[in-house]
């Protein structure tokens, strides 16, 4: 059901082109949100099915081909105006800004965009200005990695230096290991960007997320994830989590700050992804656009910041107000495996409650995620970071005692 308002027709003229969707369970807020500012044009690599009721029109077309999506655009708007184009996935970030560059379309500079498209780049940038970052190397070889690998030291992460595909990133703790993870991040990198050797740092992992306000940028909310052990050596989330009083803000959002002022980010939404180590929080990597439907959902249900909304604004190239309300925390656990998905429990009903803090989301069929096949999601809600980790361990402890007493 949609619970939010449809779009109203003295709104924003014209459509918003969406670059691609997800599960239903994981983007149907999403789409509620984006419908009540205007409508919607997805662009999608499949042919829709659950997101049709959200959108006004849809063209199958390869995400990953910008001239191919630009003709589908162009011919759309022969006869209806285009009005911004906003993607989630970071490698759709070429296709939008080939959208907004031919179809003058609002949206992040080139400047700003080469800055943060490659990760190299980005961390040079980030080092000349003084902001502490993972210090991320290049690599286009074996023996340019093998280089990189002894500066920087083992353990340490090889990743796509702009990749195609999300979670493609490898832990390395030696040298054995290297040409198969270089092998896989090239495979999954754009054409000629190559690859980037950095450490493994320790610490915590915390993204935070801005909005606008009439200063610039300012984080509005914070999250911390754990990792999937069963997905080693690649990175896939496990669980995370988002609290509206996150003790980690002001180091956070220092940084972040000082990130997106040296890559010349001025506007719009961005996530700053990095690492609290023992001597500090360091960047990671920087998007100019939201990547995940889901978190926004939970970042609006503890902050009332609507992050959605405004980037579908903001592509359209208007304001939005950003009202808070701060108040609790909540997470998310994902269900997934590396062969098939174990059974979830055969009374669980989609949306039902495993106990009386957690909601089970079932997906209708499974969904890659890197090497794992996730099938559904606990959600929970707390006072705080503690009491929401404690909520997803008590709810996964349930669905396992229900697997083997069925």
């Amino acid at each position: 059901m949609n619970t939010h308002a449809p779009h109203r027709e003295d709104g924003p003229t014209g459509h918003l082109v969406l670059l691609g969707s997800g599960p239903q369970a994981e983007w149907e807020h999403t789409m509620q949100r984006l419908t009540a500012v205007g409508p919607l044009l997805l662009i999608n690599a499949e042919t829709p099915t659950w997101q049709r009721p959200h959108v006004a029109d849809t063209r199958t077309a390869d995400l990953l081909a910008p001239p191919r999506v630009l003709d589908a655009v162009r011919e759309f708007a022969v006869t209806r105006p285009i009005a911004g184009v906003l993607s989630f996935h970071p490698a759709h970030v070429r296709t939008a800004a080939l959208l907004r560059q031919e179809l003058a379309l609002p949206g992040p500079s080139t400047a700003t965009i080469e800055a943060t498209t490659l990760r190299h780049r980005t961390a040079r940038l980030l080092t000349e200005a003084g902001v502490d970052n993972s210090g991320s190397l290049h690599a286009d070889s074996y023996e340019q990695a093998l280089e990189a690998a002894h500066q920087v030291g083992f353990p340490l992460v090889c990743k796509p230096a702009s990749p195609r595909t999300r979670y493609a990133a490898r832990q390395v703790s030696g040298i054995p290991e290297l040409a198969e993870a270089l092998s896989e991040a090239a495979a999954a990198t754009w054409p000629g960007t190559g690859t980037v050797i950095e450490p493994l740092l320790d610490g915590i992992e915390a993204t935070a997320y801005t909005a606008d306000s009439p200063s610039g940028p300012r984080v509005v909310a914070i999250s911390h994830a754990t990792f999937d052990p069963q997905a080693e050596p690649a990175l896939v989330p496990a669980e995370v989590v988002v609290d509206a009083d996150d003790v980690c803000g002001p180091a956070v959002e220092d940084l972040a700050t000082r990130a997106l002022s040296a890559l010349g980010h001025r506007s719009g939404p961005a996530q700053i992804r990095m690492r609290i180590t023992s001597t500090g929080p360091r960047v990671i990597s920087v998007t100019t656009h939201l990547t995940d439907p889901l978190l926004c959902m939970l970042i609006e249900q503890v902050t009332g910041v609507d992050l959605i909304s405004q980037a579908g604004c903001h592509a359209r190239g208007r304001a939005f107000v950003v009202d808070e309300s701060r108040l609790g925390a909540a997470a998310v656990r994902f269900l997934q495996s590396p062969g098939a998905p174990a059974l979830l429990p055969p009374t669980a009903a989609v949306g039902s409650h495993i106990t009386p803090y957690a909601a089970l989301q079932q997906y209708p069929a499974e969904h890659r995620v890197g090497a794992l096949r996730r099938s559904g999601h606990l959600l929970v809600s707390g006072t705080d970071y503690s009491q929401c980790i404690a909520r997803l361990r008590s709810a996964a402890a349930e669905i396992r005692s229900a697997r083997l007493s069925a």
